[in-house]
């Protein structure tokens, strides 16, 4: 599978770190941590626009970057997000008939995918690679379109305890079975969980806490090895790893414990935007290609996320070479 488009929607002027303390009231201890264990500086964060209103946003944008050959075949649109139900498609038939409109195609088909929380949007990836290739072997040539991100809802999703805080950030990723050049070769796809953890958003405790933190380094070293080895690929051959947007430093002990070098770290919106719930992968993706010296290999590209109830989950992405189109 390739990626052939990642357009971006990000507030412009992000909220700064000490305008989000006085919003969120989270006391002197916790902006220490933010600001200078953490050193993060900023947040995006759409004040007054609504979710829908961003998506149709984002989409205009995508539309007017996407190869309009592309656009014409999408077939299927995925929205990942972490939150159970805010508005998936299902759930509003608005949004899914002005994104159907929008698209100009009634018969595309329609996914919501929140159950693994902000590890959602790989679940997506990995679903909507399963369904090309599908479409792909009925020889049918059909595009689908991951789209990431929602907004900050309520008190338990504006900020994230003592590791990070929350952001809002929009993508939207085209994908087809077809290689092009420049594209972005998805050479791997790894999903694994720690499903004691699944209930931890309804509830859990201290001692499951210690337990899920003490796993945490583990499974993920686990998650990064099964997708190397899935993409034949050596930690030592990583050229860039995209991180999320929660605990800077988690980033550095993954590297130490995978065998790749702490300098591959994009860290470019690692303090600024916040945890953009699904988007963080594609927002640093994008960004990485489109600041990318011609002259400095960024590939191969490893892409992490995890979900707060135990999924994680791992992408080896590789550029798209001409002997491949």
């Amino acid at each position: 599978m390739y990626i052939h488009t990642i357009s971006s929607l990000v507030a412009a002027n992000l909220t700064a770190l000490p305008a989000l303390a006085q919003k969120y009231a989270w006391g002197e201890r916790n902006t220490k941590i933010f600001g200078r264990f953490h050193r993060m500086e900023s947040a995006s964060l759409f004040e007054r626009e609504g979710l829908r209103d961003l998506i149709m946003q984002l989409l205009q944008q995508f539309k007017a970057e996407c190869d309009p050959v592309l656009f014409e075949r999408i077939g299927y649109v995925a929205w990942a997000h972490s939150l159970n139900c805010p508005c998936p498609f299902d759930r509003a038939p608005r949004l899914a008939n002005d994104v159907r409109t929008f698209l100009g195609r009634p018969e595309i088909e329609f996914f919501s995918v929140t159950q693994a929380s902000c590890a959602s949007a790989l679940v997506g990836l990995k679903f909507l690679e399963t369904k090309l290739a599908a479409a792909h072997a009925r020889q049918e040539d059909v595009c689908g379109v991951l789209i990431s991100g929602e907004k900050c809802f309520h008190g338990t999703v504006q900020y994230a305890d003592q590791n990070g805080y929350f952001g809002e950030a929009f993508c939207a990723t085209l994908l087809s079975a077809t290689p092009a050049p420049d594209a972005l070769r998805v050479s791997a796809v790894h999903v694994q969980q720690l499903a004691a953890y699944g209930t931890r958003t309804r509830a859990t405790d201290r001692a499951s806490e210690n337990a899920y933190d003490h796993a945490f380094i583990p499974t993920m070293l686990e998650t990064v090895n099964a997708a190397l080895q899935q993409a034949g690929r050596r930690p030592e051959e990583l050229r860039t790893l995209i991180p999320y947007h929660i605990s800077p430093p988690t980033f550095d002990r993954i590297a130490d414990g995978a065998g790749f070098a702490r300098e591959i770290i994009y860290r470019r919106h690692l303090y600024q935007l916040g945890h953009c719930f699904c988007s963080d992968a594609f927002l640093n993706l994008k960004s990485l290609l489109a600041h990318r010296d011609s002259d400095t290999a960024v590939h191969p590209i490893l892409a992490l996320a995890s979900g707060i109830a135990g999924t994680f989950a791992a992408v080896v992405l590789e550029l798209n070479t001409e002997d491949e189109t």
